[in-house]
């Protein structure tokens, strides 16, 4: 087809065309704001990951030193223990030499 100069270019505002444009700003507008709330969700994951993180490590670090005060406090009762032995030892022995001698 061919265009005389004097026929003008199709109006490129009718109502079709603006139509068009219009969903397609809305479109465009859709999908930025979509874009911005899966970036909002990323952000938001990531941060909850690392406050997750930061959690963790403090409850590891408290449970190695509840761990180490259990032990330390396992090994004061067990001396404990053994001094507890020596002292009944000392205090009733087996067969004293006064309590053998009247029998």
């Amino acid at each position: 087809m061919c265009l005389r100069s004097s026929e003008s270019f199709p109006d490129t505002c009718t109502p079709t065309m603006r139509s068009a444009s219009c969903h397609n700003k809305r479109n465009f507008k859709t999908q930025t704001h979509l874009r911005v709330l899966n970036l909002t969700r990323r952000r938001r994951i990531l941060r909850e990951e690392k406050e997750m993180e930061m959690r963790n490590m403090k409850l590891f670090l408290e449970n190695e030193s509840i761990i180490r005060e259990n032990e330390a406090l396992k090994k004061k009762a067990r001396l404990l223990h053994q001094e507890n032995n020596a002292l009944f030892s000392l205090l009733h022995p087996k067969l004293s030499p006064v309590s053998s001698s009247f029998l």
